[in-house]
């Protein structure tokens, strides 16, 4: 019996911890949210806090990360978030 190790992190806006799989993975890059492009450093958001949080619990939590004003955090993710769940 083969037991494979279940990565866990945590997401930063309910500080939940939640299956990698389960979570979305973005970072700051030039003072912009993207997915993750696999160089530096990034953080994972649970689909519920992205769906559902209020928009100041998200924009709190980004500005530890992305060093930026609240207004134009919540504006690059609530685009990302039609982008996530409109296609």
């Amino acid at each position: 019996m083969i037991n494979k190790h279940i990565p866990f992190r945590m997401c930063i806006s309910c500080k939940a911890r939640i299956e990698q799989n389960n979570l979305i993975r973005l970072q700051c890059r030039d003072r912009k949210i993207i997915p993750y492009s696999h160089e530096g450093r990034s953080f994972y958001f649970c689909k519920d806090c992205l769906k559902n949080a209020k928009k100041e619990k998200l924009a709190k939590a980004l500005q530890r990360y992305c060093k930026k004003d609240k207004n134009n955090l919540i504006k690059m993710v609530e685009t990302y978030k039609e982008k996530i769940f409109n296609g």
